[in-house]
């Protein structure tokens, strides 16, 4: 176990260090903690809420751990990300031990370093969103399947199902399906003689629908329809791109989720090529050529679904991270012993060196005065700016002489690790050269939070908020333009519910069809008509003014009172 607890040091120090120092990212994890605060509010442990509307995208389990936080350590940074960022530990220790396992201690310690020391686990690791919850317990379902392979332990078989219920009630309904199709799978290509009483046990059946079927079952009962809207209308009618009830998000094409899922995992994914023609090249005649072909499977198979699938975010690869590294891992540790069919380890460490010089030479040429990033880049990467490119407007981002500040630093970094590794190189060192990869990855995340840190408050909401919390009155009414879980900072701070006008396009869609959303939903005619009484109304919009319903409002009644992070406060008294 020492390599295993090596690396959740590692991964512990990396992620809980400032995890409370950076404000919560309007847009998507004001959302997710507004839901876990209404949730301890309200004492509705069944139903989730936002701003009193019934919410049903996701399941509960990242709600209730956070209102449990809520409760025992008060609301905080530091309690919403807690389980975040203790998944990512997990994740990268059970990386570990199933890559010591499977191999060597060597090829562990790269996997389980790898799995966590990228940018895309990096940034969801750190975030109230519960992507890394999900892959947890995917990669808890996988390793019990592996062991049970291996060992024809029963109890491991049984830890497989038990963690495909969690990672349904984690993050989808449908999430079990994946695993379950690689395992099909992996059996038809092994064409192995499965007994199917042992693969598939009625008490592993029994843990999955336990932990499953009782919170979704309780959900159709309060809520009806609830069933229909996540299976069909959430999954199937997504897949045809004809919901009866969509958000906003807006997909990637499939190059697209495919780059940003490699720039996600660099600088591990310059090895993947090789990983996955090793792993999915017959015959796989041992058992332990079949372990890496599942893992081929959960890796490739999964990248490969959502890029042929018409509707994928760019965090949809995360639940393959923990796959890739073993597969990448695997490469470089066979690289290192020099087995036979691996590449040269001086290939291996070439790619990375041209992109990082690459990388410093652009570092340098923007800290210049060079454009920071070439168009498009961001709203590839980022799912806010994404969407609100889609409506004709632009996300706020760091302003340009903050970045700038950042950008010696990174030049430095990435001149520092091609240097590192071109002496390794020339000495021929790889097994150095790869520890100057690992070594910079770690000293390059800080830097990437300190840039989150500085893109959170470009974006949040909670400049208005706290303006509106001090100016309303305990009868003014609160209103926000466009869909409200781009401001959820704005509901975490008020002790009242906010109208939302113009924002059905959300995921409260549906819970708007309930009878008590429609004190909540507002159209532009009753804020006209709420605008011209008597009351004082404040109204937050995410809406570029020349496209604002405030224009439909009487000419000259809207009063500008503060405009901050992409977000405009107005109200109809000065």
């Amino acid at each position: 176990m020492r390599v295993p607890l090596a690396v959740g040091v590692v991964t512990a120090a990396l992620y809980f260090g400032r995890l409370g120092q950076v404000p919560l990212v309007d847009a998507s994890e004001g959302f997710h903690v507004a839901i876990a605060w209404e949730m301890v509010a309200r004492g509705d442990w069944i139903t989730p809420h936002f701003d009193g509307v019934r919410y049903f995208d996701k399941p509960p389990l990242l709600y209730w751990l956070m209102a449990a936080a809520f409760q025992l350590v008060d609301r905080s940074e530091w309690s919403a990300r807690f389980w975040l960022a203790l998944a990512v530990v997990g994740t990268a220790m059970l990386v570990a031990w199933l890559g010591t396992r499977l191999q060597s201690e060597r090829l562990g310690l790269i996997a389980g370093l790898m799995v966590a020391a990228n940018m895309e686990v990096f940034i969801f690791g750190r975030l109230a969103k519960p992507d890394l919850l999900f892959v947890f317990f995917i990669l808890l379902a996988f390793a019990g399947f592996i062991v049970a392979y291996q060992s024809a332990s029963r109890r491991a078989l049984l830890v497989c199902y038990a963690s495909l219920g969690a990672a349904v009630m984690a993050k989808d309904l449908l999430g079990a399906l994946g695993p379950l199709a690689a395992f099909a799978l992996f059996f038809v290509l092994t064409r192995e003689r499965v007994t199917a009483s042992w693969w598939i046990p009625w008490a592993g059946v029994a843990l999955l629908l336990v932990l499953a079927v009782p919170w979704h079952a309780a959900m159709e009962w309060r809520n009806p329809g609830y069933l229909w809207y996540m299976v069909v209308d959430n999954h199937v009618l997504n897949l045809a791109g004809r919901r009866v009830f969509p958000d906003e998000d807006v997909p990637l094409g499939a190059a697209e989720f495919l780059g940003v899922t490699a720039i996600g995992f660099f600088p591990w994914s310059l090895a993947l090529p090789w990983a996955f023609v090793r792993s999915l090249r017959p015959p796989w005649r041992s058992p332990e050529a079949r372990i890496w072909l599942l893992l081929g499977l959960w890796g490739a198979g999964l990248l490969a679904a959502f890029a042929l699938s018409p509707f994928k975010l760019p965090h949809y690869g995360l639940p393959a991270f923990p796959a890739l590294a073993l597969l990448a891992a695997k490469v470089w540790d066979d690289a290192l012993a020099g087995r036979p069919g691996a590449p040269s380890p001086r290939t291996l460490l070439a790619l990375p060196l041209v992109v990082l010089v690459g990388l410093a030479a652009v570092s340098v040429a923007a800290w210049k005065g060079g454009a920071i990033l070439p168009p498009g880049t961001l709203a590839m990467v980022d799912l806010h700016s994404r969407n609100l490119g889609a409506q004709g407007q632009s996300a706020p981002f760091i302003p340009a002489e903050q970045l700038r500040l950042l950008l010696p630093i990174s030049a430095l970094l990435l001149g520092l690790a091609a240097l590192g590794i071109g002496l390794a190189i020339g000495r021929r060192r790889p097994g150095a050269g790869l520890g100057v990869l690992v070594v910079f990855m770690l000293a390059f995340l800080p830097l990437v939070s300190q840039g989150f840190a500085l893109l959170s408050k470009s974006r949040s909401g909670q400049p208005i908020a706290e303006y509106v919390k001090k100016a309303a009155g305990q009868d003014d009414v609160v209103v926000h333009e466009g869909a409200l879980e781009n401001t959820g900072s704005l509901v975490l701070a008020l002790d009242r519910p906010v109208g939302i006008v113009d924002g059905m396009r959300s995921n409260l869609a549906f819970g708007a069809t309930f009878p008590e959303a429609r004190e909540i939903l507002w159209d532009t005619e009753r804020l006209r008509q709420a605008w011209g009484s008597p009351q004082r109304v404040f109204l937050v919009s995410i809406v570029k003014p020349e496209r604002s319903v405030v224009r439909a409002l009487p000419e000259g009644s809207g009063h500008l009172l503060l405009a901050a992070n992409g977000r405009w406060l107005y109200s109809n008294r000065p």
